[in-house]
């Protein structure tokens, strides 16, 4: 309130650019008047507008003139107040203080039309801009301003008429129109605004209406009060980042907790650092980089110590949804197809609902016929074993058809060795009888594992192998 109802030009009812005399005299008068309890008005008390009412006692008074004393103050209070330099201001002024704003911008606009500052409108730029930020401020009366989108566009105005007059090559000319003689840094100037505006602004305005106010204004006004509304979050997810990589280095097998903890302390700032900075910004392109490659990285390195990060797949997703490039994304890709596959492989193929019984699995053995002739007629072929996993259940099914198949082939192999031995009365009947007994046994116990064997072939290991040319029976000549 230092800056706008509370202003020393405005206690002291002056312009800014009122030389010492002026000061003193009004100082002298406002001294008097308070010791005898009274109070004294001036033109420029501007009743009319939105501010606050002008305290004049005996404490301010004898405060006010020490906060122009100096040409930097003196500088920062001119720029939230109003100079009477040339004829222009003097005739928009008058029109002012009778209460008629409308005219008095009319005029200084008429010195503006070119848009651009020069020596004959400096006065009126700042003049404009300071009008206008009072007549947006709300009837509470406590120095906060209306944020309909009216007001914004008329707040956005003033700021870009206040930039354009700092970073003017007439600047200077506007400081010694105030009596300011010693070098200023306009950089410190255009900083102390901003934050001046923020800390008004910050009261009743929301971040993404203070976005609105500075879009499309000078490129460090925004880039300034953006890095202004940022730097909260941005502080938070590096420290979580430096957290999570400490964590993880000291206890890998908690990798997965450590992770959904970084996601948890950090999702919030880096959706509302989108919000704001925009997905291009180098800012939110560093931080959303370097956050997503860490909560990938906590489940790999959990994969890689324990074999099992199924449960991490939605934080792995998480990671590729706020991926800034294209090397990130590929990276999170890579990792949710790598977890995808070990849950499929890791769930039964036959069932698909229970996970995969690792202790124990079915041996099948395979074959590849390698060479054939006919004249004479032989077969060469090649064979293996592959190990099928099931759940236990489906496991048992398959053991279970696949063992009856087997007692039967033999029971039946031994019953006609046995029958032929007797009825031939002689060792070599028997064999034969076991051999023809052998193969009708097989093709009956065949009869019997016709479940099992499509609990087998369906396996996706069995369907890779016989896609390659391998089959489950034993090549004949």
């Amino acid at each position: 309130m230092l800056y706008l109802s509370k202003n020393p030009f405005r206690v002291i009812g002056i312009s800014s650019n009122s030389g010492q005399k002026i000061i003193q005299k009004n100082l002298s008068k406002l001294k008097a008047f308070s010791k005898i309890g009274k109070s004294k008005e001036f033109n420029y008390d501007l009743s009319f507008l939105n501010l606050a009412p002008i305290d004049r006692s005996f404490d301010i008074i004898s405060k006010v003139e020490s906060r122009i004393l100096l040409d930097e103050n003196k500088l920062k209070y001119s720029l939230f107040w109003f100079q009477d330099v040339s004829s222009f201001d003097s005739i928009a002024l008058a029109n002012l203080i009778k209460g008629d704003s409308d005219k008095a911008l009319e005029i200084w606009a008429k010195t503006m039309k070119s848009g651009e500052v020069n020596s004959k409108n400096f006065s009126a730029f700042n003049n404009t801009s300071t009008l206008l930020l009072f007549l947006q401020l709300e009837s509470s009366k406590i120095d906060q301003f209306k944020n309909d989108s009216v007001s914004i566009s008329k707040l956005k105005q003033a700021l870009d008429q206040k930039i354009k007059l700092i970073k003017s090559a007439y600047f200077v000319d506007y400081c010694l129109s105030i009596g300011v003689k010693s070098e200023i840094n306009t950089t410190e100037i255009q900083k102390f605004l901003t934050e001046t505006m923020l800390e008004i602004l910050n009261q009743n305005f929301t971040n993404k209406q203070l976005l609105e106010l500075v879009s499309g204004l000078d490129a460090d006004l925004s880039e300034s009060i953006n890095s202004s509304l940022v730097k909260e979050p941005i502080s938070n997810i590096k420290e979580q980042l430096k957290i999570s990589a400490a964590a993880l280095k000291d206890n890998v097998k908690e990798g997965l907790v450590i992770g959904k903890i970084l996601i948890k302390n950090t999702v919030s700032d880096i959706r509302y650092l989108k919000e704001t900075l925009g997905v291009d910004h180098y800012n939110y392109e560093a931080l959303a980089g370097n956050l997503s490659n860490q909560i990938l990285q906590c489940g790999i390195n959990y994969f890689n110590e324990t074999g099992d990060d199924q449960s991490y797949l939605n934080s792995y997703k998480y990671a590729l949804s706020i991926a800034p490039n294209e090397k990130t994304k590929s990276r999170a890709k890579d990792t949710i197809k790598h977890c995808e596959e070990e849950k499929e492989a890791n769930f039964c193929s036959c069932c698909f609902v229970s996970p995969i019984y690792k202790n124990s699995s079915y041996n099948l053995t395979i074959y590849k016929e390698t060479k054939r002739t006919y004249f004479p007629q032989r077969v060469e072929y090649s064979q293996g074993t592959l190990n099928l996993f099931f759940c236990k259940s489906c496991l048992a099914k398959a053991t279970e058809k696949d063992s009856r198949s087997q007692i039967i082939t033999w029971v039946i192999a031994i019953i006609a060795a046995i029958v032929v031995g007797i009825a031939s009365e002689h060792i070599g009947g028997a064999i034969i009888g076991g051999a023809i007994g052998l193969a009708l046994g097989s093709f009956i116990g065949g009869l019997f594992s016709a479940d099992n064997s499509s609990i087998i072939k369906n396996h996706p290991n069995t369907k890779k192998y016989l896609n390659q040319g391998y089959q489950l029976n034993q090549p004949t000549a």
